[in-house]
């Protein structure tokens, strides 16, 4: 009975260690299967990892765009830009050719007085150059004292949206200029300007006639008694403002009463015999080849060019209709040229004239020479010290070489100077 007790827990000792090692074989052969190469090395039972089957791509999607709204701006604003150039081209192009419209009308101001209006080779019409999309000139001719007479009208850059929207900011108005040349010898050596005083300020900083020649002149009381306030007078001599301002120039647009009317639009009145290139804000208007007078061509150019002397009014346009103030500023012109025709200066005035027109040009004389030797004078010392940068990367034998070299030059310089002189 004992052996028989003894055998049953044998054999149940054995069940037990069985059941134990089996599931620990069965996991050990499940990881074999998983990774071979990991399991069993370099076996020649092992099979190599996705022999059976290819790698699966990587799952990609495209995220959606949250919002459109810059691309949408981007869009609204070309359209917006393209719109407003079709708009704002055509609206200039209807307000030039209105006013250019109202000089050439018949048994006006300017067809009374110009036996020319245009260039004069060209269809019937056809009087208005489109120098830009804002830019337009007329010209009109045959008249005594002068050569001719530019209507610029720079108008404000409605085509361009970004520049449009800073002028209105800045609150620009559009302008005509008008510039009336006179004929040579028909204008005594002046200088005289009328303007608010912000741009007659503008004009004796960037002005080279007015700053060297005019100074500034208070109308008295006693000479004329209705001049306006805000109106600064800078002329190169008092009895030269004194002498064009007539009576009948003041009850036109320069007395205080008449001056109410064309207050808001009056922006400088600039007459020179020395014909600035660049006037600042008062750049002077130049008409292209083929505008420059009848006829067109380097003829008209070189008609036009001759005479030194210019009449520069400049005003913002009225409101569309309004002739009665256009005419007044071209009837101012033209009155200017008949006073400048037959004006004289006295011995007094010539001789003051000529001795500051002198003193101008030995002023810009001594300028431009001042300012050749400053140049030649940073030549010499960037060639000096481009020259010893030189002589520093050089070893110290090349160094004496070079400078032995020099002193022989230089002393065959000083031989050869006192050669010439003797």
């Amino acid at each position: 009975m004992a052996g028989m007790g003894r055998r049953r827990a044998f054999l149940l000792a054995m069940l037990l260690c069985a059941g134990l090692l089996i599931p620990g074989a069965r996991a050990q052969e499940d990881d074999g299967d998983a990774d071979p190469q990991a399991a069993g090395g370099d076996g020649a039972g092992s099979v190599p990892a996705g022999a059976g089957s290819a790698p699966r791509p990587p799952f990609v999607q495209l995220k959606e765009q949250d919002s459109w709204v810059l691309e949408g701006c981007a869009v609204a604003f070309l359209l917006a830009f393209l719109v407003n150039l079709a708009v704002g081209r055509g609206r200039n192009e209807r307000l030039a050719v209105a006013w250019t419209t109202e000089l050439v009308a018949p048994d006006g101001v300017l067809d009374r007085n110009f036996s020319l209006l245009g260039p004069g080779d060209t269809e019937a019409g056809e009087v208005l150059l489109k120098d830009s999309m804002h830019v337009y000139k007329f010209w009109a001719s045959g008249r005594r004292f002068c050569q001719g007479l530019l209507a610029t009208l720079q108008l404000v850059r409605r085509q361009d949206l970004l520049a449009y929207s800073l002028q209105l900011v800045r609150g620009q108005k559009d302008v005509m200029e008008l510039e009336l040349r006179m004929s040579e010898g028909c204008m005594p050596p002046l200088v005289l300007a009328i303007a608010p005083p912000p741009v007659a300020r503008t004009m004796q900083q960037d002005s080279a006639d007015v700053k060297r020649l005019c100074k500034r002149v208070d109308p008295t009381r006693d000479r004329i008694a209705q001049w306006p306030e805000r109106l600064t007078v800078l002329a190169e001599h008092s009895s030269i403002f004194y002498d064009l301002m007539t009576p009948q120039l003041l009850e036109l647009a320069f007395g205080r009463d008449a001056f109410l009317a064309v207050k808001p639009y009056f922006r400088f009145l600039h007459i020179t015999s020395e014909l600035p290139e660049d006037a600042g804000p008062h750049k002077q208007a130049r008409p292209q080849a083929g505008w420059l007078g009848p006829g067109g061509g380097k003829d008209g150019g070189k008609r036009l060019g001759g005479g030194k002397g210019v009449v520069r009014l400049s005003f913002s346009l009225p409101p569309e209709g309004d002739t009665a103030t256009l005419n007044k500023f071209l009837v101012t012109v033209l009155l200017l040229a008949d006073l400048l025709g037959s004006y004289r200066l006295s011995p007094e005035q010539q001789k003051r004239a000529a001795e500051a027109r002198q003193k101008k040009e030995a002023e810009e004389r001594a300028a431009v020479a001042d300012d050749r030797q400053r140049r030649a004078d940073e030549r010499r010392q960037q060639k000096a010290a481009e020259e010893a940068d030189r002589l520093k990367r050089m070893n110290p034998a090349q160094r004496e070489k070079e400078l032995e070299r020099k002193q022989k030059l230089q002393a065959k310089r000083r031989m050869s100077r006192m050669s010439k002189k003797m």
